[in-house]
């Protein structure tokens, strides 16, 4: 029996698959991809992995049993691999040398851990970027969060966070948020 079993913050789970998040600084992100799993309140999905060294000394790997908690009763992360659980023939994750979305060679700075994506039109740095600039902690822009700054940047509407200003009520009107 795992000694963490039944620490109510803290759960076990599978990884399904661990995907790359690229963000505004284009830090290339990995987040495991979890079975879904109720932890402190809420159904996690996914886990941050923080960096390819993480992973490397984790030995995180597809397949595996993990125990996740919520670090600061916020985000989600792997703390530990349940290697006893582990699927016969898995594999090490190879963390990817280009960004995911643009395909740009990633760079990492001498002494640093995070990959990044260099390309400064790299379309989901854009995104993230404009998504942080329109947010609570911010500019505060009300009804501009992630889901608006996708379908503008999709009409094209927008290209970069200045674009914003230019927009026109009847740039807005036609446009439908779900939700």
């Amino acid at each position: 029996a795992c000694a963490y079993k039944f620490a109510p913050d803290r759960a076990e789970t599978r990884v399904k698959d661990i995907t790359i998040q690229v963000g505004r600084t284009g830090a290339l992100t990995p987040v495991a991809e979890l079975e879904p799993v109720f932890l402190a309140g809420t159904t996690v999905k996914r886990a941050t992995l923080h960096n390819a060294e993480e992973i490397a000394r984790k030995d995180v790997r597809v397949g595996d049993a993990v125990l996740v908690e919520k670090a600061g009763e916020i985000i989600p992360a792997v703390v530990a691999v349940l290697v006893g659980q582990r699927p016969p023939g898995s594999e090490p994750y190879v963390f990817p040398r280009h960004c995911p979305v643009c395909q740009t060679a990633a760079v990492r700075g001498e002494g640093e851990v995070v990959w990044r994506c260099p390309n400064p039109l790299c379309p989901e740095k854009i995104r993230r970027r404009i998504e942080h600039f329109t947010s609570k902690g911010a500019m505060d822009i009300e009804g501009l969060g992630e889901e608006m700054v996708a379908l503008l940047l999709e009409k094209g509407l927008i290209r970069t966070t200045p674009d914003i200003y230019r927009l026109k009520v009847g740039d807005l009107l036609p446009l439908k948020k779900s939700g």
